[in-house]
């Protein structure tokens, strides 16, 4: 029996996803004030509640380590991979279906079959669904005041510069020893602050990006449903007709300094693209998306050579499922760098403006096929 893993979902309602969580080892959640509950970080090794489940999109994201967002089947390969249990995706459809006792089926229709739908039939259903929504908080900005107006040497050594630090209102926590990087909606509102840790401690803990708290006050907000820098940029992309994605808010900084009025650039600030991303950007009109991503992770001491290539074989099918979400509406790029034109895990603004447009030019186009021309 093939499992409807699509039904499955839709039909899972919050006990649901507290029986899982609960089975794959988190403790009892905490809630947001939007209800939403957060889960202790199953997803990877670690007990802090950073791992939100957002109802409405039925949509995790952990705010830690992953750093990611992803649906119910991906978070148990990666619950289950992170205790030395590999599924294949259909045996993590059968473990949510088991352990929520919804086993739905797909159903199979004959070519004799007295219900026909047709092709506007069908249109006109996925038009009834009722789109979901994702309400972003707004914060008053006078908590910025609390920061120091400008950030670490080590961004302004990275060749930041102070005028793209003001205008962006970058700033430094001195009592958590963060970056302090403002969050703002396509409207301009403050909807979040994350804090890059300067502790190393911090990093190896899974704790590099973290929302910033302040007076008991937690400034985060669902990333997913947001794009960083896109209150700066959204007049140029409006203006050019494209987008480059990144996915840090380090890069759109350093595109701000490459070409001022001209930055057409946002970050997703995770690995992943969502469908509330797409839509955001192509309410601007665009015609044209690059995905600009960072270079794949060198090899691990323990890794095979084919394992390691089995990896980055993996990686380019998500890069390539991240643009599949665009390539119905607008002309699709993916940034690829197979050489020594830039380090392990850099993101293609690292190198300067140079070697940017020299990615840029070799882009590759992914047709609504999938396929790399």
């Amino acid at each position: 029996m093939r499992l409807d893993k699509e039904r499955i979902k839709d039909s899972l309602e919050i006990e649901d996803i507290h029986k899982i969580l609960t089975d794959l080892g988190s403790t009892e959640p905490k809630y947001d004030r939007n209800k939403n509950p957060i889960y202790t970080t199953v997803c990877h090794s670690g007990d802090s509640h950073k791992l939100y489940y957002f109802k409405d999109s039925k949509q995790f994201h952990c705010f830690t380590g992953c750093s990611a967002t992803f649906d119910i089947y991906d978070l148990v390969l990666r619950a289950k991979q992170e205790r030395g249990q590999t599924l294949s995706f259909p045996q993590s459809v059968s473990y949510v279906a088991n352990v929520t006792g919804k086993s739905y089926s797909l159903r199979h229709f004959s070519d004799t079959s007295n219900e026909k739908i047709t092709d506007w039939q069908w249109i006109n259903k996925l038009k009834q669904k009722n789109k979901v929504e994702i309400d972003l908080p707004t914060y008053d900005e006078k908590v910025l005041d609390v920061f120091m107006p400008y950030a670490h040497e080590d961004w302004i050594n990275e060749g930041i510069s102070h005028d793209t630090i003001e205008r962006f209102n970058i700033g430094y926590y001195f009592r958590e020893e963060r970056i302090t990087i403002p969050h703002y909606s396509i409207d301009g509102h403050l909807v979040g602050i994350r804090g890059r840790s300067m502790l190393q401690e911090d990093i190896d803990n899974g704790r590099k990006y973290m929302p910033i708290s302040v007076g008991g006050v937690s400034y985060s907000h669902p990333t997913m449903a947001n794009l960083y820098g896109i209150h700066k940029t959204k007049d140029t992309i409006k203006r050019l007709k494209k987008c480059a994605i990144f996915e840090g808010e380090k890069s759109v900084l350093k595109i701000e300094d490459y070409y001022k009025e001209n930055n057409f650039s946002v970050a997703c600030c995770s690995s992943s693209i969502t469908n509330f991303q797409r839509d955001l950007l192509l309410s601007l009109g665009i015609e044209e998306v690059i995905i600009c991503f960072d270079k794949f992770r060198k090899k691990k001491e323990t890794e095979t050579k084919e394992k390691y290539e089995e990896e980055i074989k993996n990686y380019q099918e998500r890069l390539i499922n991240h643009a599949k979400k665009f390539t119905p509406y607008v002309r699709t790029y993916v940034v690829w760098c197979d050489d020594d034109t830039l380090d392990y895990k850099d993101s293609p603004a690292d190198k300067g403006k140079r070697v940017l447009e020299k990615l840029m030019k070799n882009k590759i186009e992914i047709k609504t096929s999938g396929v790399l021309q």
